[in-house]
């Protein structure tokens, strides 16, 4: 990691804006006191493949609406600033078009695809632009072209790994699953070959079965990234702790380096026959939706809004016990009802260590418990 630096800290940068060479592969518009650098990263769902300024455009307006000062910043876009209109209500708007979204890209090259990896080292646009905030979406080809899909994880947490290591300590990557997709429309029918027939050629499945496969594998795809993204942080929570911090019960801030975070677009397709354009790439239906959930996972961040639980929300040891046993996997009974409405304790979206040791300060801070079990 380059620098050191919490969470809050993190958070005021945001807000008070820094200022940042641009020297290299880095499209930006002119700097501004305020401007809060955001780098899209990922395939043709975050470049546009037919449909301009994907969701980055409502995610810009939104965060604009919202009172915030945005710089899109990426390997692309020529500090373009673009104008939509909305066909059926008129709206329209200015967007800034930079962005760093490759059509038809994997996570990692491989024979006929290209890497979002490998081009993040070749254009050096993380270190150029230095993005306070860094959305990465990738995985689709992967999934289209059914390739080496058991080993995803691995190659989605080396790309991870790389751009924690090259974005300023100030800043924070999420890690967002794919959307469903729509594969037997004639217009991506056959991206999904791989699917429509057995691995020695021998035998045709028909278009319910492949359909079937591929919703499998985006399902389980999904699964992976939220679950490598939980393990990479539940790594950094037990090796990466202030060894000054003098005993003290720790707390996610304390990390070293950038902050990392999942986040699910996936939950905002819900509709696949009319949020798809062409059984892939959004409309601006599904743009728009995934730009407004973008831009409340970003605004929530930037508030840093307090990590607690509702106050009507009452926890006790039985709490601890049973979200400690889920965490473990101890448990089938533990997981009966673990939610995130009621679990995900420090609100990130996930159900991880870091809600064990919010829900450990909680309860250490009660003076009923006298007892907290490790």
């Amino acid at each position: 990691m380059k620098k050191i630096a919490s969470a809050a800290a993190a958070a005021c940068v945001f807000m008070t804006g820094m200022t940042f060479s641009s020297d290299r592969a880095c499209a930006e518009r002119g700097q501004q006191a305020e401007n809060i650098k955001i780098m899209a990263i990922g395939d043709s769902i975050t470049d546009g493949y037919g449909v301009s300024g994907s969701y980055r455009k409502f995610l810009y307006n939104e965060l604009t609406k919202k009172g915030y000062s945005v710089d899109m910043v990426g390997s692309k876009g020529n500090n373009f600033m673009a104008e939509y209109t909305d066909s059926e209500t008129g709206e329209s708007f200015t967007y800034d078009d930079d962005n760093t979204g490759y059509s038809g890209y994997a996570i990692k090259e491989y024979p006929g695809r290209n890497g979002i990896l490998e081009t993040l080292k070749s254009t050096d646009c993380l270190a150029s632009c230095n993005p306070d905030i860094v959305i990465l979406q990738i995985g689709t080809n992967d999934v289209i072209d059914n390739h080496d899909m058991e080993n995803s994880g691995r190659r989605l947490q080396e790309l991870v790994e790389y751009i924690m290591d090259n974005i300023p300590e100030s800043s924070t990557l999420f890690v967002t699953t794919i959307p469903d997709v729509d594969p037997n429309r004639s217009g991506v029918y056959d991206w999904f070959g791989n699917y429509r027939h057995s691995a020695d050629w021998q035998t045709n499945y028909p278009d319910d079965v492949a359909e079937e496969s591929i919703h499998k594998t985006v399902k389980t795809y999904n699964a992976e990234v939220t679950a490598t993204i939980q393990k990479m942080r539940s790594v950094r929570i037990l090796s990466g702790w202030d060894i000054n911090s003098g005993g003290e019960t720790p707390d996610e801030s304390t990390l070293k380096g950038p902050q990392l975070r999942n986040a699910d677009v996936s939950s905002v397709i819900t509709d696949v026959k009319t949020q798809l354009m062409d059984g892939v790439h959004p409309n601006n239906t599904g743009y728009k939706l995934m730009g407004e959930y973008w831009a409340e996972v970003i605004d929530s961040y930037l508030k840093n809004a307090p990590s607690v639980q509702p106050s009507e929300t009452k926890y006790d040891v039985a709490d601890l016990v049973k979200l400690q046993k889920f965490i473990l996997g101890a448990s089938e009974e533990a997981n009966s009802d673990i939610t995130l409405e009621k679990y995900d304790i420090n609100k990130d979206e996930a159900i991880d260590v870091f809600d064990v040791v919010k829900l450990r300060k909680i309860l250490t801070k009660d003076s009923s418990v006298t007892s907290i079990p490790i």
